[in-house]
């Protein structure tokens, strides 16, 4: 379970998160929902800790984040952007990390290798890797660790259309069995159709936290952010 109580963050006079407030539950897929400049990245930097906030707190499973080593080990991390070392194969940094995280298993990493479609290119540099192979190589490391949280920022962003029908399918068996997803995303219509709750931010803030279900019973999410966006916060 992820908790965020009370997020701020400025910098410099323009305060960008004025009291987040949210609490993901074991099993959850949550779509992360905002316009350009609403914070959701400063959010996620907040979360895991790339940035520090200037007050409130983040908790994962009940391990603050302040116990840096056993909380970080509580979640995984996909940026929109994924900085590589290029001269470095995605298999030996995929290990490195594994090792990180103490969760080497071969057989797994294999299976997701495999239903990626990266068994030519996992040996190969990852400077040679276009966007989508770097996803694609974040997304094995994902599901082979298996964290209790993963944390994606746009985590469709560069997969062609067989690579997002695996990646469903991945996300599917890992929330089945007890994994959390926390993700931002500007695409309204994949997260109506992968998320089963929805978090809008809007002015620092989140203005909104509904199941799915329930705001389709309103109209679509498109129809839903279009009215938070004309309200004031």
């Amino acid at each position: 379970m992820l908790t965020i109580r009370n997020l701020k963050k400025k910098y410099g006079q323009q305060e960008v998160l004025k009291g987040v407030e949210l609490q993901v539950g074991i099993g959850e897929i949550l779509g992360f929902v905002g316009a350009n400049g609403a914070g959701k990245t400063t959010t996620l930097h907040c979360i895991t800790g790339l940035e520090d906030q200037d007050d409130g707190e983040v908790v994962i499973n009940n391990v603050p984040k302040s116990h840096e080593i056993t909380y970080k080990k509580q979640f995984y991390f996909i940026p929109d952007t994924i900085h590589v070392f290029k001269n470095i194969s995605a298999y030996d940094w995929i290990h490195f990390v594994l090792k990180l995280y103490e969760k080497v298993d071969e057989e797994k990493l294999n299976y997701f290798i495999k239903a990626f479609e990266m068994e030519k290119s996992i040996y190969k540099p990852m400077g040679t890797y276009s966007y989508g192979m770097l996803h694609k190589m974040a997304l094995i490391t994902a599901f082979t660790i298996s964290p209790p949280i993963i944390i994606m920022d746009e985590p469709l962003n560069g997969l062609d259309p067989f690579a997002v029908l695996v990646f469903k399918k991945c996300l599917k068996d890992y929330v089945e069995n007890g994994g959390t997803v926390f993700f931002s995303t500007h695409l309204l219509d994949v997260a109506e159709k992968i998320c089963e709750s929805i978090a809008f931010l809007k002015g620092g803030k989140i203005v909104l936290h509904e199941s799915v279900d329930s705001l389709l019973r309103e109209g679509n999410l498109e129809t839903t952010f279009m009215e938070i966006q004309a309200n004031e916060v």
